[in-house]
């Protein structure tokens, strides 16, 4: 892959996002934006990103997830440099800075100068609407949101969230090149939080509210996680649990605890409504959120079965 990736900002998320594209075979320049604050400090924030780079590549061929060859190659396609005159012959420029709307548009604006007209623009908000940003930006056809999960250069999915100008050819682009990545794209509409955070900041907020209330200790709370919710929804989608339980159980679960809490937070959305007067509960009903008529229940349960039991093996101590 000869795609040259700039990537604005070197913290946290950033420098995982220049390993990510290193990773994929990419040329990568991680780029402090913030030419005013000096080339001491600037330096100092390429060099610990660099550190941070360095020590997790050591560590995926510690556990054999890279050869050693592989490792020195990918580390030689990431560059440090400042300032956006380094987004010069770059194809494709992520964007990953603080989650300013402010911020993130006064960048936007000065990207018209610098990079190619042809160059894919991509933000790494995590919740701001691109249709926020994307006018700040001349051609904003070629804007849209690609939302990183940290560890970014570890977790494949990747929310791309294209605005109300975003193009086709953008868009497919931008999935074409996340998936040479190896990264798993999912496309959502723009709207506030997209997929992947808002559905944790939900969750997360409930895990607090639990130790804020006394009713468990965040050791305990992150225990229950990973060995329920985390061990089951890395092979078992979310929709499909809800099938595979039963839309009514989640109904009559939210129901509960709505009585019980006095919180509307818990309430059945109307969808789940609809579905229990249709009689669309799942499996047992040949129909949920998906259709198992036929042989598809049998191929739907001994499938996920099979999953959980080879995770279930892969867990355990040799």
């Amino acid at each position: 892959m000869d795609e040259t990736v700039g990537v604005l900002g070197p913290g946290r998320i950033g420098r995982q996002i220049a390993l990510a594209f290193a990773l994929g075979g990419c040329r990568v320049r991680l780029i402090d934006v913030k030419e005013e604050r000096g080339a001491a400090d600037a330096a100092r924030a390429l060099a610990d990103a660099r550190g941070e780079i360095e020590r997790d590549v050591g560590l995926m061929v510690e556990e054999r997830v890279l050869e050693a060859p592989a490792a020195a190659a990918t580390l030689a396609r990431i560059e440090a440099r400042v300032g956006l005159d380094a987004l010069a012959g770059c194809g494709f420029v992520q964007e990953a800075l603080p989650e300013s709307v402010a911020l993130k548009r006064a960048v936007l604006t000065r990207l018209g100068g610098v990079v190619a007209d042809d160059a894919i623009v991509a933000s790494g908000s995590s919740t701001i609407s691109p249709s926020h940003m994307a006018d700040a930006l001349a051609q904003p056809e070629r804007f849209l949101v690609a939302h990183w999960l940290n560890p970014a250069h570890i977790i494949p999915l990747v929310d791309v969230v294209p605005g109300p100008a975003t193009s086709a050819r953008a868009l497919a682009r931008t999935l074409a090149l996340l998936e040479r990545l190896g990264k798993v794209p999912v496309t959502c509409k723009d709207s506030p939080g997209f997929i992947g955070p808002r559905l944790q900041v939900l969750l997360m907020n409930e895990a607090v509210r639990l130790v804020e209330e006394g009713v468990a200790t965040p050791e305990d709370v992150d225990r229950a996680f990973r060995a329920g919710m985390g061990f089951r929804y890395a092979s078992v989608g979310i929709f499909e649990f809800i099938d595979w339980g039963g839309v009514d159980i989640l109904y009559r679960a939210g129901r509960y605890m709505t009585e019980a809490t006095g919180d509307a937070r818990f309430a059945p959305p109307k969808l789940v409504e609809q579905k229990m007067a249709r009689n669309e509960l799942g499996p047992k009903t040949g129909r949920g959120f998906f259709d198992y008529t036929g042989e598809r229940r049998q191929a739907f349960e001994t499938e996920k079965v099979r999953e959980l039991l080879r995770r279930l093996r892969a867990e355990r101590p040799a």
